[in-house]
């Protein structure tokens, strides 16, 4: 196995865990129980980390460098036309049901 992700941040790690299960490619989520003992251990060494098979770690990196770049994605929030949820402009699927249906969310109504 292979490190293709590690953050300070246990959601973080797995958000890209279930990007990468969208493509298709299994991960693992290492040091997620950790956390509680940074300070005693070295903080490096307890981050959460993505881990996936050496097949698959090119691909990987590919598909988080995607993501991390439309993170930085700028423009209005969208609201979900299935649910109605409000989602932020770097997601490519409504949060709450994974509709990938959506339409920019309006902040104020137009005079």
């Amino acid at each position: 196995m292979k490190r293709v992700y590690s953050t300070e941040i246990l959601a973080n790690a797995w958000h890209i865990r279930n990007v990468l299960e969208q493509y298709d490619i299994d991960s693992v989520i290492r040091n997620e129980n950790l956390f509680s003992v940074a300070g005693e251990v070295p903080f490096i060494e307890c981050m959460p980390e993505v881990w996936v098979k050496p097949l698959y770690y090119r691909r990987a990196k590919q598909i988080i460098a995607e993501l991390e770049s439309s993170s930085q994605a700028e423009g209005p929030d969208w609201k979900c036309s299935e649910c109605g949820e409000s989602n932020m402009i770097s997601y490519s699927v409504c949060w709450k049901c994974q509709s990938s249906d959506e339409k920019p969310m309006l902040d104020e109504e137009p005079c």
